[in-house]
């Protein structure tokens, strides 16, 4: 059973500070930039061996705290239980075998998703070899809602394992 799935920037930091600040709180800076970001099994040993120096609070690692009672903060931790995290995995590999079929039957739609006014097609080199614009039929943006934890959880339960 994974203890998680992980991920952080290696872009190089720029630190910017409003005063002149200390080697050691520039140092804090660039650890806080590269906590990781994603889901952690929400269970107090499993968090503890991803930050051995954690014995309660807010992580400075993964996106978990553990409360002075010692206790997973849920306010604080991305995090869900064995069993929704079987879930997620058993969705995502039919999700994945899914895809990987479609592209080997020659799908291979332009759908970039829009989430809080974001596009990937900001950013993307590859424009003017896409060609999409959504002034043309058929090129619509994959749009995505915000949506908890929960509610994620539970339509990928009710979806059964077919995505």
């Amino acid at each position: 059973m994974p203890a998680g799935v992980f991920y952080f920037s290696l872009l190089e930091q720029m630190i910017k500070a409003d005063k002149k600040i200390t080697d050691e709180q520039i140092e804090e800076l660039i650890c806080k930039n590269f906590k990781m970001k994603g889901l952690i099994l929400a269970d107090v040993k499993i968090i503890k061996m991803n930050d051995n120096k954690l014995e309660s609070g807010s992580s400075k690692l993964v996106p978990a705290a553990i409360t002075t009672a010692g206790n997973v903060n849920e306010k604080w931790t991305n995090g869900v239980n064995k069993e929704e995290f079987k879930i997620l995995q058993d969705y995502i590999d039919v999700t994945i075998k899914q895809i990987a079929k479609e592209i080997l039957n020659g799908r291979i739609d332009i759908k970039p998703f829009y989430k809080n006014g974001k596009t990937p097609c900001q950013y993307c080199q590859y424009k003017t070899i896409c060609g999409f614009n959504t002034k043309q039929k058929g090129n619509t943006y994959q749009y995505i809602e915000k949506k908890s934890k929960e509610e994620i959880l539970s339509k990928i339960k009710d979806l059964g394992t077919a995505p």
